[in-house]
């Protein structure tokens, strides 16, 4: 009687793609300072071998982690924007990403962010990208008369600032908030402010 297949063994690349979400989870707990190569392959289970097959240092581990998750808010905020015509929904779906994909984001994580003069380049480009693409958002909505007649390009540099405070471990301690919820109450704010009255408001 033949014997039955074992069941199909993932691919390296799969099996890297595991681990690299695996990182993020830590990662976004722990930050990158306080563990070791060592340490992430026992809590991994895989041999360091196997996490220098990904990246050659636990600092280009964590930048290919912090950047996978700022490619994943701009992929999910551009599919999400293009899911509507209004402006105003436009901007919200382009904005939420923002708050849904950072909620796990620790103290220690941006911390370590912070500090870390790579990783705080990767998110200074995804802040200036995002601000770009929202300054279309709000020039669109003023053309059609949905958001008031704001300077759009300043308020995509208010936007920007703000972002960078909100990243910031100590001004988030003094606010007595966490990352994401902090974000939430900024785009609040953000849409109060831009967005025109209508004869029902």
């Amino acid at each position: 009687m033949p014997q039955a297949r074992p069941d199909r063994l993932p691919t390296s690349s799969e099996r890297h793609r595991d681990l690299v979400e695996a990182l993020e989870r830590l990662f976004m707990q722990e930050g990158f300072r306080s563990v070791t190569v060592d340490d992430l392959a026992g809590r991994l289970k895989c041999s360091k071998r196997t996490l220098y097959e990904i990246a050659p240092s636990k600092q280009e581990l964590f930048l290919l982690v912090v950047q996978r998750w700022l490619d994943r808010i701009r992929h999910l905020g551009w599919a999400g924007a293009l899911e509507h015509d209004d402006p105003e929904r436009r901007l919200v779906a382009y904005l939420e990403p923002g708050v849904a994909e950072s909620r796990t984001a620790s103290g220690v994580f941006l911390e370590d962010l912070q500090s870390y003069r790579p990783a705080m380049a990767l998110l200074e480009n995804h802040q200036r990208e995002r601000t770009n693409v929202l300054r279309d958002i709000i020039e669109d909505g003023i053309r059609r008369g949905r958001f008031r007649a704001v300077h759009s390009a300043l308020v995509a540099e208010m936007f920007l600032a703000a972002v960078g405070r909100i990243n910031e471990p100590e001004v988030l301690d003094r606010a007595g908030i966490g990352f994401s919820d902090a974000f939430s109450e900024f785009y609040v704010l953000l849409l109060n402010g831009i967005v025109a009255p209508t004869a029902d408001s």
